[in-house]
């Protein structure tokens, strides 16, 4: 299957060639910026996050006088988290976007040192990624999961959510 993306305005149309026949789908995308709160999608106590969408202007080169381009970024900063250990044999978070179906983004998080550290436990992370040039749909799913480091493998959701109420 062969699949393009042609935008349109706040629309997309997602050209899908399968076995000869040609479907067209519609794809409502995001207004920027945009922000949404990240679900848990285990029972863990006090975790919270949220997602910031933009887009992002960025140079070609270092050169003070580069053209730009322009990117969509996914942020996101969750607080509370216990350690990535505590969820199996994974050493870290990651985020990670997802066009289902289509398209994928995974990204490290990084722990957010504290001056103070909460008596709440567990710590904050924060992460993104500002590559995008697809053109985000509003259901795309951004989600915090844990992975590992040494074998690259990305675990389950902790939290989660999609971009459904970024659109006007």
């Amino acid at each position: 299957m062969i699949k393009k993306v042609i935008s349109i305005g706040v629309m997309a149309v997602l050209i899908l060639y399968h076995t000869g026949t040609i479907q067209a789908q519609t794809l409502t995308q995001v207004s920027y910026p945009c922000s949404v709160v990240l679900y848990p999608v285990k029972d863990v106590p006090n975790i919270q996050g949220v997602a910031l969408i933009t887009k992002v202007k960025k140079p070609y080169t270092d050169a003070p006088m580069s053209p730009v381009r322009e990117r969509e970024s996914v942020g996101i900063y969750a607080d509370w988290l216990p350690s990535p250990s505590s969820f199996g044999e994974y050493d870290q978070y990651e985020g990670f976007a997802q066009v289902p179906g289509i398209i994928s983004w995974r990204f490290k998080m990084y722990p957010v040192k504290e001056d103070t550290p909460s008596w709440f436990g567990g710590i904050p992370w924060a992460g993104k990624f500002d590559e995008i040039s697809f053109g985000l749909p509003v259901n795309t799913r951004v989600q915090l999961r844990v992975s590992n480091s040494k074998t690259e493998k990305l675990g389950p959701a902790i939290m989660q959510n999609t971009l459904q109420g970024c659109h006007n």
